[in-house]
Order: C-alpha cells, then sequence, then structure tokens
C-alpha cells in the first residue's frame, strides 16, 4: 500500500489565484493563473525539488483553462493552450518565451473561455465558455472541425474520452456525450448541482466505472460509458472544482474546502488541507505519481509519496504553521461536528478520540480557552491541526440570516425596477469570485456579470478582517446598493466603467473615456463567414481582416492599417444594414488608434461624413445596434490628439447627426454611447480650448448644454439608465465649471434639468447622489 502524501516543494511567482495546473513530466509544470500569465516550471534540482519558472504567455486579462498536448512528431515537447476572459484559445510552443507569437491564436468564443482539452494525439483541441458554445479545433490548421451544440449555459468542464467520444459538463445540470464530429449522443443526469470536472477512469479500476464528474453538489459520481451510475465518493463539504487520477487508481480532488483529498475503494484515504480558500485545480504527473495544486493564495504546491522528494524541513514547517494560524469562523464548521463550545473536549482528546473517517473534523477547546480546529488522517491514526476557530466578524452577533445560514453580509442587489431586490449573502472567509459565480448561477443571471460582482463585493467588504467587527461600509452592510451597478440593461460588464464615480471629488471630468466593449475578434469572424458565402470582398481583403483579429486583443492601440480599415468601409458603406453590424463595432475598437484617423480622415471627409453618408446614424432604422457602434466610434476619436481635432472641427456638425437621439434614446446602450459623446465634449471644451476663444467656447457649450438637457429630461425610459444619466450629468456638472458667468446665465435651466433628472430611477445610485449634490454646489 502506498504511503501517505507529504509536501514535495511550494512554488511561489503568479501574483493571482494559479486557477489551472498540468503536471506532464516530473521536469516540468504548467500554470495559469488569474495575473493574466501562463508559466512553465522547470526542475532544477530533485532533492529537495527546486523549480525555475519562465512565462510562457502574457495576455491583457485572466486565464481560467489550460491543457497540455502529449509530445507528437510535429511537436515533440507537446503543446500548451491556455484560455480564459480574453475570449481567445491561444496555443504555444513549450520552451518559447511570452514575447514569441503563439502557434496558433484560436478566436470565435464571445466570453470567458472556462476549459479546454486535447484530444490523445495532440490534433484536436476542444474548448468550452461561459458563451455556452463548444468547439472542436483543428490545431495544425487553426479551424474548427465540428461544434458541440446544445447547451444552454455556461460549460465549465470537458473530458476527450477517446478518439470518438468527448464529455461536457454544463451548468444547468447537465453531463452531455457527443461524438468528436459534434453528434449529439446522450445526455447523463444525476448530478443536484452544476457539473464542473472530470477525469477518465482506466479499464479494471476498482470502482468499475469509465468516468467521474464532480462539481457544486460535493460529490465525485462515477459513472459508466453508457451514463450509469456506478457510485458517489464523499467527503468534500464544499464545492469539487478539480479531479484527476493517479497512476495507481487513486482520485484526487480538489475544492473550495481548502482540502485537495485522496480516494481509494470508495473512501477517502487521505486529506491535505491548504492555507488558501479555494484549491481550484490539481493535477497528477503520470511519471511519479506526485499532485500539484494551485490555490487562491497564489501558490502551487506539490505532493508526493517518495520520500526522496520531501520537501525539507523549513518548507514543510512553513507550510504546517500557515495552515495552524488559518482562521476559520464557527458558522462554517462541518455539520458532522456541532459547535457548542461548553460542550467541547479539551486536548486530551486529541489522544483519546479516534476519528471514523479520512477528514473529520475534531474541535478542542484548548488551555488558554481558545477552540481549535483538527482533520483526521486515517493513514497516520492522528489528528491534524487546521486552524483557530474565531468569533466575532465571521461568527457573532452581528450575523444576518440568510436560506437558514449565517452570513456577515447579506447584500441587497437591484437588478429590476419595480421588483423585489436579489440577496447576494457573503462571508469574509469566501472567495468573493466564487460568491458572485454561486450568485449569478443560483439566480439563472449571465456570466458575463462574474468579474464586476466580484470586484465589487470585494470593494465593499474591503478592509474587514475575521474577529474585528464589520468595516465602514457603504451605507448598511445589508442593504448596500453597489456603488456601480454591476448589471446595466446591456446585461454585459463595462470595463470601462470603473474610472467614472471612483470616490473623491467628481467636478470636473478631465480625462476622455472611450468605450471598448464586445468581441471583435468575433465580429470579424463573423465577416469572414459572411465573405466565404457571398464573396463580397477580395482575397486581400479577408487576408487585411484575419490580420486585424490578433491586432484587436490591444484595446489600447490595435494600430489598424489602411488596408484593413478601408476593407472594413467597404462593408459599412455596401453591405445591407443588418450585415453591417459586425464591421461598425470592429471600426470602433478600432477608432482609438491614430492610424484609424489617417485612414478615415486622409480624403476630403471624416469619419463622420462616412457614418452619416452611410446612414449609420439613421434613426429609427431596422437595426438600431448600427447607432449604438456608430456613437462609440465618435467617442472612441477623443483618445487620440488627431482624433480630438477631428472632434473639434466637427462640433456642430457630429451633435447635429447625434441630436434626435437625445430627447428618444433607442436603447439604453444608445443613451449610453450618446452620454459618453457629450461628456468628451465638455472635457474638451472645459480643458482645451484656447482662452482667447472664449466667446465661441461658451457659445458651443450652451448648445452642448442643451442637448444634454434634452436628454436628461427626456421620457424615455432608456435616457434613465443609470450609467448614461450619471454621464450625462458628469457632462452637464463639468460645463458649469466653465467660469462664474456662463454659470449664472445658466443657473436657472440647469436647476430645473437638475430637479427631474432627480427623480429618475437611476438617480438613486449612490455616486450619482453625490454627483448631483456637487452641481448643486457649484451652482451656489
Amino acid at each position: 500500500m502506498a504511503g501517505e502524501f507529504k509536501l514535495s516543494a511550494i512554488l511561489c511567482g503568479h501574483e493571482e489565484d494559479v486557477r489551472a495546473v498540468a503536471f506532464p513530466s516530473r521536469a516540468r509544470l504548467i500554470s495559469a493563473s488569474r495575473d493574466s500569465t501562463v508559466r512553465e516550471w522547470s526542475l532544477k534540482s530533485p532533492s529537495p525539488p527546486l523549480y525555475d519558472d519562465t512565462i510562457a504567455l502574457q495576455a491583457s486579462d485572466w486565464f481560467n483553462a489550460l491543457a497540455v498536448s502529449p509530445p507528437s512528431k510535429q511537436h515533440p515537447e507537446g503543446l500548451i493552450a491556455a484560455g480564459g476572459k480574453e475570449t481567445i484559445v491561444y496555443v504555444k510552443q513549450p520552451g518559447t518565451l511570452s514575447d514569441q507569437d503563439p502557434f496558433r491564436i484560436l478566436p470565435r468564443h464571445a466570453h470567458n473561455i472556462s476549459c479546454l482539452a486535447f484530444t490523445a494525439d495532440g490534433s484536436k483541441l476542444i474548448s468550452g465558455g461561459w458563451d455556452s458554445q463548444v468547439f472542436v479545433w483543428d490545431v495544425e490548421a487553426g479551424d474548427i472541425l465540428a461544434e458541440l451544440a446544445g447547451h444552454t449555459m455556461t460549460v465549465w468542464g470537458i473530458l476527450v474520452y477517446d478518439e470518438k467520444y468527448v464529455f461536457t459538463a454544463c451548468a444547468d445540470k447537465m453531463i452531455r456525450m457527443f461524438d468528436i464530429n459534434g453528434k449529439a449522443l446522450r445526455t447523463i443526469k444525476g448530478h443536484t448541482d452544476v457539473p464542473r470536472c472530470f477525469c477518465k477512469i482506466p479499464e479494471g479500476h476498482w470502482s468499475g466505472a469509465a468516468i467521474a464528474s464532480a462539481g457544486n453538489d460535493e460529490v465525485i459520481r462515477l459513472w459508466s460509458l453508457d451514463g450509469a451510475a456506478m457510485g458517489e465518493l464523499h467527503g468534500h463539504e464544499a464545492y469539487i472544482y478539480s479531479i484527476t487520477i493517479l497512476p495507481n487508481g487513486d482520485i484526487v480532488s480538489s475544492g473550495e474546502d481548502r482540502t485537495v483529498r485522496v480516494f481509494r475503494d470508495m473512501a477517502c484515504i487521505q486529506t491535505i488541507t491548504h492555507p488558501a480558500i479555494s484549491i481550484w485545480s490539481v493535477a497528477a504527473c503520470p511519471e511519479t505519481g506526485d499532485i500539484v495544486s494551485g490555490a487562491s493564495d497564489k501558490t502551487i504546491r506539490i505532493f508526493t509519496r517518495d520520500s526522496e522528494r520531501f520537501a525539507d524541513a523549513e518548507t514543510t514547517k512553513a507550510f504546517e504553521e500557515g495552515n495552524k494560524m488559518y482562521a476559520i469562523p464557527a458558522e462554517s464548521l462541518s455539520q458532522d461536528a456541532p459547535f457548542a463550545e461548553k460542550d467541547l473536549p479539551g486536548p486530551e482528546a486529541l489522544q483519546t478520540q479516534f476519528g471514523e473517517r479520512d477528514g473529520q473534523q475534531l474541535f478542542v477547546r484548548e488551555l488558554d480557552g481558545s477552540v481549535t480546529a483538527h482533520l483526521w488522517a486515517s493513514a497516520r491514526g492522528q489528528w491534524d491541526l487546521i486552524g483557530t476557530v474565531v468569533q466575532g466578524e465571521g461568527s457573532g452577533s452581528a450575523k444576518k440570516e440568510y436560506n437558514g445560514k449565517q452570513y456577515d453580509y447579506v447584500f441587497d442587489i437591484d437588478i429590476e425596477e419595480g421588483k423585489p431586490p436579489l440577496k447576494l449573502p457573503y462571508n469574509l472567509t469566501e472567495s468573493s469570485w466564487e460568491a458572485a459565480r454561486n450568485f449569478l448561477e443560483s439566480n439563472e443571471l449571465p456570466m458575463t456579470y462574474y468579474e464586476q460582482v466580484a470586484n465589487w463585493i470585494a470593494d465593499n467588504t474591503r478592509g474587514a478582517r475575521i474577529g474585528q467587527g464589520a468595516p465602514a461600509a457603504p451605507a448598511s452592510s445589508e442593504t448596500a446598493a453597489p456603488a456601480r451597478d454591476p448589471w446595466g440593461s446591456e446585461n454585459r460588464y463595462r470595463p470601462g466603467d470603473a474610472a467614472l464615480g471612483s470616490g473623491g471629488r467628481k467636478l470636473p471630468q478631465r480625462s476622455f473615456i472611450t468605450i471598448v466593449e464586445g468581441n471583435p475578434a468575433n465580429a470579424i469572424n463573423l465577416i469572414i463567414e459572411k465573405v466565404k458565402a457571398t464573396n463580397d470582398l477580395s482575397e486581400e481583403d479577408v487576408k487585411s481582416l484575419q490580420g486585424l483579429s490578433a491586432q484587436l486583443q490591444n484595446r489600447d492601440d490595435p494600430h489598424p492599417s489602411t488596408a484593413q480599415i478601408t476593407s472594413l468601409l467597404k462593408i459599412v458603406t455596401t453591405w445591407p444594414p443588418k450585415g453591417r453590424v459586425p464591421a461598425v463595432g470592429v471600426l470602433a475598437v478600432c477608432a482609438v488608434s491614430q492610424s484609424f484617423l489617417i485612414a478615415t480622415c486622409a480624403g476630403e471627409g471624416t469619419i463622420l461624413d462616412t457614418l452619416t453618408g452611410a446612414g449609420i446614424l439613421q434613426p429609427k432604422q431596422e437595426t438600431p445596434n448600427n447607432v449604438v457602434h456608430g456613437i462609440r466610434t465618435l467617442v472612441n476619436i477623443f483618445k487620440t490628439d488627431a482624433g480630438r481635432l477631428i472632434a473639434d472641427g466637427t462640433f456642430d456638425t457630429t451633435l447635429q447627426a447625434v441630436r434626435p437621439f437625445a430627447s428618444e434614446p433607442e436603447s439604453p446602450a444608445q443613451a449610453k454611447a450618446l452620454a459618453s459623446l457629450y461628456l468628451n465634449y465638455t472635457v474638451l471644451l472645459t480643458s482645451s480650448a484656447p482662452a482667447n476663444g472664449s466667446s465661441t467656447r461658451e457659445a458651443r457649450a450652451e448648445v452642448l448644454m442643451r442637448d444634454i438637457a434634452f436628454m436628461l429630461e427626456s421620457d424615455s425610459p432608456h435616457a434613465a439608465e443609470a450609467d448614461a444619466l450619471y454621464r450625462a450629468l458628469a457632462a452637464l456638472g463639468t460645463l458649469i465649471t466653465l467660469g462664474g458667468d456662463f454659470r449664472q446665465q445658466m443657473k436657472m435651466g440647469i436647476s430645473g434639468t437638475l430637479h427631474v433628472a432627480g427623480t429618475k430611477p437611476g438617480a438613486q445610485r449612490q455616486d450619482t447622489r453625490e454627483l448631483m449634490a456637487e452641481i448643486r454646489d457649484e451652482l451656489r
């Protein structure tokens, strides 16, 4: 019988959560992190193991998913695939540095990529994501071979069983089986909550199963290939994020309960506690049987059963002390060990009581009155200290009850006007990311809100500590409204909003803003697909657009070429209105670049002339999204000096073109774009106008003030959308800082507009109330 796993090495280097790990050989492991890097770790010294790391991939946003292919003739070292929030799958050859181009860039997903898996020969890669899509890629060609369709929610896990079969785990609680060509074969029902992960079970295994799955229902479930239930493995006390299998057949899992657990013969035989909240990923080395974990404390840990690879005494002691110092709130304790301090045994129980199963909890009142938590280690027949139980914040009178459980916070979240708020419960010992994910899934809300909800939780509980009572919270910790509306009316996360209303004095606004949203790479794919069917563009145009797809990953400056912009303008000006939407959306993203202005304004007209001439800014058209992207294009040209010159020179014609939307915006997105345009013009007027042009400046300000008032006083519910309202008010407030004479002249009209704006639902948001108070102060 194999011995117990013990710590082998601790690898530090990532700056955020380690979300995925792979352990293809004893000499190399790979990790992906929320710090936007994928790292390769190379073994430098075997006893005790020491590793050096290099950054293989550096992205602009976090990585969630990781896969490593086996060696092949084409790729003797295999390939690394990674994906995440950027919505692109990167395929990289091991040993290449982060500044070297990836072997393949695969853009097709519309949202965050959550899972990846190679086929056994490495020729195909399967990707799944928050967009409910699963694609089968030809790795060499970079093409999609098939789509595994039918998912209605986020796809969290993928298992390539063999050259024929693929399994998927979906947030709709279903496991689906497909053939590799996309044919749906069967649906497996049995999980009571979201399944997240798989591992393949070898023939002759003690479980008799073909695959294992696990997820939010805290149970590892075993299945035959035809979907029959073969058994369950119990032990985890929170979500299970990852499972793998060792060469000897032991099943290893990790989860939200701080543990990695090892199972054999239908029982948990070892529990490895970590000093971290979430153990996101676990993987096994096929050569050694060692296991590696990636956790929320930014750390990678390797465990081994081979005494030659045990960590040195100092490293082992640091790991054990980290566990001992971990604070455990009383309300989070296991139901199999009820917590009543007056009934707790003393430290002698550690010698006289025996656990019934590995991982069983025991709580002990120490001689100094503190309470400690211990887990039973069945292999050694002893109790291991895992932390100190704390009261106060995390387990005290300030706790709030929700659905029969106690929480540090229960936030009210208003999603829709006129409907009761949704409850978001949160404990300080939880990961804000998992609390956000659980809230969205339980309320069947799109996962596109994930990042903003998680960040908002962190912002509104910042400074709180276990045992210290609640921090100075916004409003009431039980009913606090988000400092930024995390939902908006477009059902999407807005990455640019944090720059506005972030605390401190808000007026005047000094920075130009941009709106760079959506998935331009996916839009280009849609364009190219249509071109293949219609031959509307030349081969040169198609090639130029394909190159632009990779450039657009740099949202600050994709640096489009004249040829690329010309190809887009052909579509914008000649295709039917409905077919133009993707191209106009890509134009908006490109507009932040200096090269965009060179390409669009080199002739007699400007980009405004192009948009109006093509009817992009026409009201009441069949595809109002063209208007949204058209106005965003005008917003984004303020990013560059050349763009601001164009905006200044087209002031009158631009406002005339968008004026029909001021009093009657056709969507919340349109209202937000229009308010952003007004805000950029006010920043331009108040910060860039020459001193000797005050009369011209104030005349323009008066025109702009009137248009902003049209929008703020509009009866349209879209104009009352929270972000649009805030930006329009910020524009209004910035204008009145032009000077005392102008302010006095406009005072009466502004006061009336402010009164009307204050009656709108969006005006109840905290930052909007603060902004309106500043405007009133300016008017005094």
